[in-house]
């Protein structure tokens, strides 16, 4: 019972903190949208790094719930487009694909779609950053 408590906590975290982020993202301030974000990401039991470093399965492993794992992939493409904000393409991209690695994963929770469709979005939009 406490560990379900914990983990609907880290979740509720992370999606207080995109919607923090996201609103001022629309103010066009990225930088305390980053420092939302890093709120969320600090709720989490591994560190925002190994997120990006480690394949899916093994984050999955240390989330240990697939619900956060789900909210993961979710934070991670809202700073991917924090990163756009901020004129780093590289930073975005690194993000993104950690983002739809995690998405990949077949979850024991019903697919969000609006999931799939940020994912494309961010995607769009990395690709044309990316472009010379």
């Amino acid at each position: 019972m406490f560990q379900r408590d914990y983990l609907l906590r880290i979740i509720d975290m992370a999606a207080q903190a995109i919607a923090r982020a996201l609103k001022l993202l629309i103010a066009k301030q990225p930088e305390e949208a980053e420092q939302q974000l890093n709120a969320g990401f600090a709720a989490l039991p591994i560190d925002k790094e190994l997120l990006l470093l480690l394949d899916a399965k093994s984050v999955r492993a240390q989330l240990g719930d697939d619900g956060v794992v789900q909210t993961v992939a979710k934070l991670l493409v809202c700073d991917a487009e924090v990163q756009l904000h901020k004129a780093d393409a590289r930073a975005a991209l690194r993000r993104l694909r950690a983002a739809r690695r995690l998405a990949a994963l077949p979850l024991a929770v019903p697919a969000d779609p609006a999931l799939d469709a940020e994912l494309e979005r961010v995607g769009r939009m990395v690709e044309a950053a990316l472009q010379p």
